[in-house]
């Protein structure tokens, strides 16, 4: 019977770290401050990142897969919609994402978000 408790809790306690949200996911800025200003200001200053779908200023993508790579996360994003008039469907880009401590970097050719902060 002990070995029958000790089991399951080892299994509920691995189960509940494999439910961890990856490091990547949540909402970032570069100002903790822009993560309660007025609706206009967050859709230009703040990144919310779930485990399907991204949103950055100037550009969403409604699906996204990510995997790890040795330079951090490598993003493939498609059915992405913004104000950079090259963005045609069907589109992707590889986005990479690399977290330093408690901040994280976003960038793709032609872009880079900085160090940006969880909100």
């Amino acid at each position: 019977m002990r070995r029958l408790v000790m089991t399951t809790a080892i299994s509920a306690f691995a189960g509940g770290s494999a439910l961890a949200a990856p490091p990547y996911v949540g909402t970032w800025s570069t100002d903790r401050l822009n993560c309660h200003a007025a609706p206009d200001i967050q859709r230009e200053t703040v990144f919310t990142v779930d485990q399907a779908s991204l949103s950055f200023p100037d550009l969403g993508c409604e699906q996204a897969t990510f995997r790890k790579s040795s330079t951090g996360w490598v993003v493939h994003a498609s059915q992405c919609y913004g104000s950079d008039p090259s963005i045609e469907e069907p589109f992707a880009r590889v986005i990479h994402i690399v977290r330093h401590g408690a901040t994280l970097r976003f960038t793709w050719p032609g872009f880079d978000s900085g160090p940006l902060v969880r909100c």
